[in-house]
């Protein structure tokens, strides 16, 4: 019955996917703007999320008007990146640079030069799905950490989508091995590592002024490796995508690895909240990225930025 279910859930999603993809590309995004004014209001859970989450990082600086109005852009961008997401196919690969532009090529050429690798610092800011291209923009291969979706035929079509542009999508389960194999042969990793971590997993840093379980992975692998850290941005002008490959992070090694992994990570996450707060409505505000049961916590963020 399971595989039933997941069955006619992929069979809907490939039929959402493919009116988006053959309406014209103006309309299917009014449609999606639409649906993502119409899912503020009708989606009580996720706006309630994303309110209080508001509310955590930007209450002293933005009145509950602004956080509502923020709240609501937000709705309305992750419906358009989804819209963006089912038309990936639509793009053709020798006009890409039509409609995404990457910039930082000089960046990423030499981190390479060093022969460490590069861990690409992602989140889910603007219209992360577009990452998709950085293998074809670059013309180099790009791997990125991926979690499996329990529906089957989803994961497979949506890495489908995901690899068209010859991204390659490594399994989240046993990914240590696979990554440093990657990082010591100089190639590219891509990490998305600003979601809420399970408490076995996490470090505790400050963001936006809170407490936040946080994933360490980007840290740790540049620390054992020596890889270098580069954050990618997106910012969308118009009908065109920008991709920006921004100067690689100083990793702080002090001899102290628990120490410097946390260090690092706080610092990355520094940096995270900054662009944040550029245009709040871009990042992904309905997931509950602050520990719910405060109760539990077991560590407090560390202040030490040596």
């Amino acid at each position: 019955m399971r595989k039933v279910l997941d069955y006619l859930v992929y069979l809907i999603a490939r039929f959402v996917a493919g009116f988006f993809q053959v309406l014209p590309e103006g309309l299917a995004l009014w449609v999606g703007k639409f649906l993502g004014n119409l899912a503020y209001f009708v989606d009580g859970k996720h706006r309630g999320i994303a309110l209080k989450n508001l509310s955590l990082a930007l209450g002293e600086s933005h009145s509950e008007a602004e956080r509502r109005r923020i709240a609501r852009e937000n709705f309305v961008n992750l419906a358009t990146n989804f819209v963006v997401f089912c038309r990936i196919p639509k793009l053709r690969r020798n006009t890409l640079s039509k409609t995404v532009r990457f910039h930082g090529a000089k960046v990423v050429k030499d981190a390479l030069k060093k022969g460490n690798g590069i861990i690409f610092f992602l989140a889910h800011l603007g219209n992360w799905e577009l990452m998709v291209t950085l293998p074809m923009l670059m013309k180099q291969p790009v791997y990125a950490v991926g979690k499996p979706l329990r529906n089957g035929y989803l994961d497979r079509w949506i890495n489908g989508i995901r690899e068209y542009f010859g991204l390659h999508i490594v399994s989240s389960r046993g990914a240590a091995r696979a990554l440093f194999k990657l990082l010591r042969k100089n190639e590219m990793i891509g990490i998305l590592a600003d979601q809420r971590a399970r408490r076995r997993e996490a470090v505790w840093i400050d963001f936006f002024g809170h407490p936040a379980p946080t994933l360490p992975t980007p840290a740790f692998f540049a620390l054992r490796t020596g890889a270098a850290v580069i954050p990618v941005s997106h910012r969308r002008e118009g009908k065109i995508h920008h991709i920006t490959a921004l100067s690689p992070f100083e990793i702080v090694r002090t001899g102290d690895f628990e120490k410097d992994l946390l260090t690092n990570t706080q610092n990355f996450h520094r940096f995270l909240e900054d662009e944040i707060r550029k245009d709040p409505a871009q990042w992904f505000w309905i997931h509950r990225r602050w520990e719910r049961k405060p109760r539990h916590r077991r560590r407090k963020p560390s202040t030490n930025q040596n």
